[in-house]
């Protein structure tokens, strides 16, 4: 009896057991989601300068320049004083004598935070950390860089905070150790903290270029199951080609004699002024003063920080060692430079390599139909180099490097109707591009006209996460919802109008009509954010209206006070967006005409050439 009784014990701990196992596994099985590492871009990861006692004393996010002149040691201000003799005497004398070295000097005097030693680490105490963590356990500050830069709240609601990671470098840093701490953040970080033996990776623009690298020298991790890229440069940019070989546009150097330059974003005056002031110097001694600063540039930030090599396309990176690398001393970068170059030649084999041996996932996100410099207005200057109007990009990185294989003509163009009616092409309804040459056709989508800046565009990155979520794994899938031919978004005004309603409706002084009135346009703005098939004249017409109504209100009820400020907590509603236009200063509208007019004189008279030039020709 009483074994029986040990007997039937033994049984219900072993069903209670299995019980609570089954349990645990089952609830396991319902939150089991991979987690995800985004590889962020240029300009979103934030690096730190310490000092000595390890207080953070500066931070950037890009460039960070010394402007610190107490800091400056006698050397330092040699170097400074030499450049500025130089480019004196070379106003005096009408011809560049600014030597290539003493702009060296003077780059590492203002850009030292991104200097190196000989063996590798920074001159300075400077670092980009990774955090061994998900963003679960960032801190307020770093948490809140995170979700300006990378928002992604709706996969972070789906797959939970503790499985969603970022994986961070600077862009002045080494492509191979980036791939390396890559590995070991996934090794050492994400696999053991979520238990999961596989990761989803989000490359965003230059974190393409950690991933393939990744993909390149570790092919048979088996860590990945899938790599949603969004506009990444695969297989690098042609601007920053032409930056790094000085491949100017031929007509760039006409371009600051005349009303273009305004196009990289200046105001009606400066652009006159620049205008003018370039003449100074004969065109010629321009010309050559910008090519020793891109080559002074190159020499000191750019071959001791092979990050930025590796967006340099593969068709032109021959050209680039010859010009830089040849010296023995730097065989060891070259070495590098060689092999990553070869990982951009050979991408196509490498990525059917991960799928067809481990079931990796390819998918592609990207803008297209824009020449360099042609959207946003930040990257203006792109306008000055030599492929700016031969490409098809998102004004930084053409579409055959952020789609891989997509043939293209120039922005704003079309292939041939010919061309077209053939079947096996499949053209966008734009006529300037062909996914028929994608290397993975069925798992890549195209936004018009959308600049590289997407983060604003909230279709794009809701599809990048429905993917993670494997809500969609192929265009078929998606038809009506993300069609692979979008348009372009940009939700950034509209979600500050809506934030701003927010805390108009928390004062609760709106009457009932005006609250009405304020309730229905948020209603409409966020009806068209959560529409999926983008109609870019429709969001730009219901933002406009949300603005106008905004802006009505806040001088209706006086909400733009320090006083309103105080009590909201909360600066928004000051906004010059809600502003009634001020009228323009007399003296700067009169200014602006005199010296614009004179810019113009100066074109009828010197044409496209410095004074210098105008005179040699009259003599």
């Amino acid at each position: 009896m009483k074994i029986s009784k040990k007997i039937i014990s033994v049984i219900l701990c072993v069903v209670m057991v299995f019980s609570i196992s089954a349990v645990a596994i089952s609830a396991n099985a319902k939150d089991d989601v991979t987690p995800v590492i985004f590889i962020p871009g240029i300009g979103q990861s934030q690096t730190y300068k310490y000092d000595d006692e390890g207080n953070v004393v500066a931070s950037w996010n890009m460039l960070h320049i010394n402007t610190d002149f107490g800091s400056f040691s006698i050397t330092d201000w040699i170097k400074m004083i030499r450049l500025v003799a130089g480019l004196i005497t070379t106003i005096a004398v009408q011809r560049d004598v600014v030597s290539e070295s003493a702009i060296i000097g003077a780059l590492e005097v203002l850009f030292v935070d991104h200097l190196r030693n000989e063996d590798g680490s920074f001159v300075n105490n400077v670092e980009t950390p990774n955090y061994p963590c998900p963003i679960s356990g960032y801190t307020e500050e770093t948490r809140g860089i995170f979700d300006r830069r990378i928002p992604c709240q709706a996969l972070v609601d789906e797959i939970g905070e503790d499985n969603v990671y970022c994986y961070n470098y600077s862009i002045f840093s080494n492509t191979f150790e980036n791939t390396e701490g890559l590995n070991d953040y996934i090794e050492d970080v994400v696999v053991p903290q979520t238990g999961s033996d596989k990761v989803i990776l989000v490359p965003m623009s230059m974190g393409a270029s950690v991933v393939n690298n990744y993909l390149n020298l570790y092919p048979d991790s088996n860590r990945i199951e899938k790599v949603i890229s969004v506009v990444g440069a695969w297989q690098g940019s042609d601007v920053f080609g032409d930056l790094m070989l000085a491949d100017f546009d031929e007509n760039a150097p006409d371009m600051v004699y005349t009303e273009a330059i305004q196009q990289i974003g200046v105001d009606a005056l400066t652009g006159s002024l620049i205008n003018i002031a370039a003449r100074i110097l004969p065109k010629q001694e321009v010309d050559n003063l910008l090519y020793d600063i891109v080559s002074a540039f190159v020499k000191t930030l750019i071959i001791p920080n092979t990050s930025l090599i590796s967006l340099c396309p593969p068709d032109r990176y021959d050209e680039f060692a010859d010009k830089y690398l040849s010296d023995e001393a730097l065989a060891g970068t070259k070495a590098q430079t060689d092999s990553y170059a070869k990982a951009q030649r050979e991408l196509k084999e490498r990525l059917e390599y991960q799928q067809d041996k481990y079931g990796v996932e390819f998918y592609f996100i990207a803008g297209y139909n824009l020449g360099f410099g042609d959207g946003s207005g930040d990257f203006g200057f792109f306008k000055f180099f030599e492929t700016q109007d031969s490409t098809n990009s998102d004004e930084v990185i053409e579409i055959s490097s952020t789609a891989p294989g997509t043939t293209y003509v120039p922005a704003g163009t079309s292939f041939s109707e010919e061309y077209i009616a053939d079947p096996s092409h499949h053209v966008s309804p734009d006529g300037s591009i062909d996914t028929s040459t994608a290397y993975f056709e069925k798992t890549t989508w195209y936004f018009n006209k959308q600049y590289h800046e997407l983060t604003n565009n909230n279709v794009a990155l809701s599809l990048a996460y429905d993917i993670a979520m494997n809500k969609v794994k192929s265009v078929d899938d998606c038809t009506d919802t993300y069609p692979q031919f979008n348009a372009v978004r940009d939700t950034k005004k509209v979600k500050r109008y809506l934030e701003d309603a927010e805390k108009v409706f928390s004062l609760d002084v709106l009457t009932a009509e005006d609250d009405a009135a304020l309730k229905k346009a948020v209603a409409k703005a966020n009806e068209m954010l959560a529409t999926t098939v983008i109609d870019t004249e429709y969001d730009a017409e219901v933002t406009e209206e949300l603005r106008v109504l905004m802006a009505e209100l806040v001088a209706k009820y006086d909400l733009a006070t320090d006083e309103v400020k105080e009590q909201l907590d909360y600066s928004g509603l000051q906004r010059g967006d809600y502003k009634p236009a001020s009228e323009p200063d007399k003296t700067t509208e009169i200014l602006t005409a005199a010296v614009g007019a004179t810019a113009k004189l100066m074109t009828i008279i010197f044409g496209k050439k410095g004074f210098a030039d105008f005179w040699s020709f009259l003599y």
